[in-house]
């Protein structure tokens, strides 16, 4: 998991081809002011400052802040009209420039007021407006004995998160979290307001659970629930450099045979403060929703094989798990990703952390500078499980598993360091493929899209493979024949840049 942060510029991101020209933003702003004067707010005002401080200080031109989705469709149409560029941001916990924010050339459409949350009357689905954050579901669905597949931890955005496909503690049973996502209302580039699932515009359907911003503005997601009333987890710490062998080992093993306790989840953090000195810190979140006192999956993260310096398992519900947590603690600092993933290989992960940390322990002296990976070992079960109900385009090979997903998030105060960062990150990565190459270890080719640098959104699509990028790219220029969402929406990565 991640935690919301300043937007900012990542790393160098390959060449596109010239959009087309784009209109005047004061047009669109004047349109949707005269239209909805009290849900547009421009420069100056404190509404504003707010809207614009909760992704980053890129300043738009103006914010609007629809009601409905039919002040959706009002805001897609306008911006289409005169051509404005724009932004969507649902819970804007992407640090990537444009991706939940934009500059004085465009406007951004903000999400904050479609919080609508309505559950069935048996419980099995919930209704969720595309302003909702995982943390708040959650805490919905607790009062009705009820969870959803979602994002482990972290306020992130419920639409953002589906889009991107979605990983988190249920998936190791029920696969990636848009496939239990049993219906989408967007709104089209021409205005239209239709229903996405299995029975209608099902090709639609299929491209947003894991194609991104390309196609319409998600407004709501019908998500089917998990009869689940409570769990046990913990934030847990075992110390420092004298368990990572053991610690290593764990995450390997979990990757290769975690599919005998499929209830069992959890995820690594290696994190690196350089003001508590130079040792790493090994650390995890762990979860089970079964109910053996010692839960086989977790075996190898608990006592006596690797026993916790600091937190057990405790009985709890997704509601309070997710809203425990304080997410804005580094608010205002500069961040990035880096997603990569490798073989569940022992040495493998020893490669990864010995080049990177060899290339950024100078950035320690960068003021308010930490680091850390984060890593999902992926089990068979995960990917068999994704391509159920109708599945996903995201293409995940099972033979790719047993497999760690892998990501960099550095973090640090100011923005004169940005170009010392990026530098060594691309530096370290460069290192990571060279030494794993080197030992007989390829780094996998998928890249998923919610974790990605700006580096690499070229990358992300044709990580889901040919024949799918070939479906994705004719679904959005069925629904999007204008290309509105790939010209004027500019953040994110774009499945009609993609050159097979």
């Amino acid at each position: 998991m991640h935690f919301k942060d300043l937007l900012v510029p990542l790393f160098a991101v390959s060449a596109a081809a010239a959009p087309p020209a784009v209109g005047d933003p004061k047009k669109g702003c004047d349109a949707l002011a005269k239209k909805h004067p009290s849900s547009v707010f421009f420069p100056g005002t404190a509404r504003y400052d707010f809207e614009n401080e909760s992704t980053s200080w890129l300043g738009p031109a103006c914010i609007f802040t629809p009601q409905t989705s039919e002040d959706v469709s009002f805001a897609i149409k306008t911006v289409s009209q005169h051509k404005v560029k724009f932004a969507i941001r649902g819970g804007g916990a992407m640090p990537m420039d444009n991706a939940a924010n934009i500059g004085s050339e465009g406007i951004l459409i903000a999400n904050t007021n479609l919080t609508q949350m309505e559950i069935s009357e048996d419980h099995s689905l919930v209704s969720v407006g595309a302003g909702i954050k995982w943390p708040r579901l959650y805490a919905y669905l607790d009062q009705f004995g009820v969870t959803a597949n979602g994002i482990r931890m972290g306020d992130v955005g419920v639409i953002g998160y589906l889009l991107g496909g979605g990983i988190g503690f249920y998936s190791y049973e029920h696969g990636l979290s848009s496939v239990g996502v049993e219906s989408f209302e967007c709104v089209l580039a021409d205005g239209k307001l239709v229903k996405a699932s299995l029975t209608e515009n099902s090709d639609l359907f299929w491209a947003l659970r894991g194609g991104g911003n390309n196609y319409c503005h998600v407004t709501r997601a019908n998500i089917r629930t998990l009869d689940i009333p409570s769990i046990r987890a913990a934030p847990v710490s075992y110390g420092g450099p004298e368990i990572q062998d053991r610690y290593i080992q764990s995450l390997v093993e979990f990757a290769r045979y975690g599919d005998i306790d499929p209830k069992a989840s959890m995820e690594g953090q290696i994190r690196w403060v350089p003001s508590r000195g130079d040792d790493l810190f090994f650390d995890a979140f762990i979860f089970t929703s079964g109910d053996e006192a010692s839960p086989p999956g977790l075996q190898n993260f608990t006592a006596p094989v690797l026993p916790p310096t600091r937190g057990n398992l405790t009985t709890t519900t997704m509601g309070t798990w997710a809203n425990q947590f304080p997410y804005d603690t580094d608010k205002g600092n500069r961040k990035i990703f880096h997603f990569f993933s490798i073989p569940a290989e022992t040495r493998a992960m020893e490669i990864c952390l010995e080049k990177y940390y060899e290339v950024v322990r100078p950035l320690g002296a960068l003021d308010g500078f930490f680091t850390a990976f984060s890593i999902m070992p992926i089990t068979k079960h995960v990917i068999n499980q994704s391509v159920v109900n109708g599945g996903s385009p995201v293409g995940l090979d099972e033979n790719s598993a047993p497999s760690l997903w892998l990501v960099e998030s550095p973090s640090w105060a100011n923005a004169a360091d940005d170009a010392t960062v990026y530098k060594a990150h691309e530096e370290a990565n460069a290192k990571i493929n060279e030494a794993l190459a080197a030992e007989g270890f390829e780094p996998l080719a998928f890249v998923y899209l919610s974790d990605a640098s700006k580096a690499q959104l070229d990358d992300v699509f044709p990580s889901y493979g040919e024949e799918n990028v070939k479906k994705l790219q004719a679904i959005r220029n069925k629904y999007d024949p204008k290309s509105v969402f790939t010209n004027l929406q500019p953040g994110g990565a774009k499945v009609a840049h993609v050159e097979l």
